[in-house]
């Protein structure tokens, strides 16, 4: 600040002003895209979830098996979404790699977490299982939109 104007803004400030609030814009718009897109891939997986909890004890080999078929139609619902939400809707790389590992671990505790609930008015479900398959779903989906779905 000049100390002739004492306490007026000069010409150049509100410049410096209208730079701040467009970082600050773009910061909190990268918050909200991150948000936005982690919960859809987190939450995205308990309809399929759901529809497996009829499913008896496994051994391991077939849980390989669910667990690569979990993969595949999280990569293919990916692949879907591409063709209707062509951009991701997170545009900061650092942000997009946070979601790569973070979706897939949230998601499967909040899969794990409903087959606990569940296992107390049907024990053969296994809470185990139901992580990891809502992890190679949701590792699928994200993997898939970070690989193909353009940022801007």
């Amino acid at each position: 600040m000049n100390p002739d104007t004492k306490g007026l803004i000069t010409p150049r400030e509100p410049v410096q002003i209208a730079r701040a609030s467009e970082i600050m814009e773009d910061i909190l718009i990268t918050l909200l895209q991150f948000l936005f897109e982690f919960v859809i891939e987190v939450f995205g997986g308990w309809p399929f979830d759901w529809a497996i909890s009829w499913k008896s004890r496994e051994k391991a080999d077939a849980q390989a098996r669910w667990c690569l078929i979990w993969f595949i139609l999280g990569g293919g619902l990916a692949a879907i979404s591409i063709l209707i939400f062509h951009r991701t809707w997170i545009s900061h790389p650092a942000l997009r790699i946070a979601n790569l590992i973070l979706a897939p671990i949230v998601s499967g505790f909040i899969s794990r977490a409903l087959a606990r609930r569940r296992q107390h008015r049907r024990p053969e479900i296994i809470p185990r299982n139901h992580f990891w398959q809502a992890f190679w779903f949701t590792f699928g989906m994200v993997f898939i939109r970070f690989a193909y779905a353009p940022r801007y």
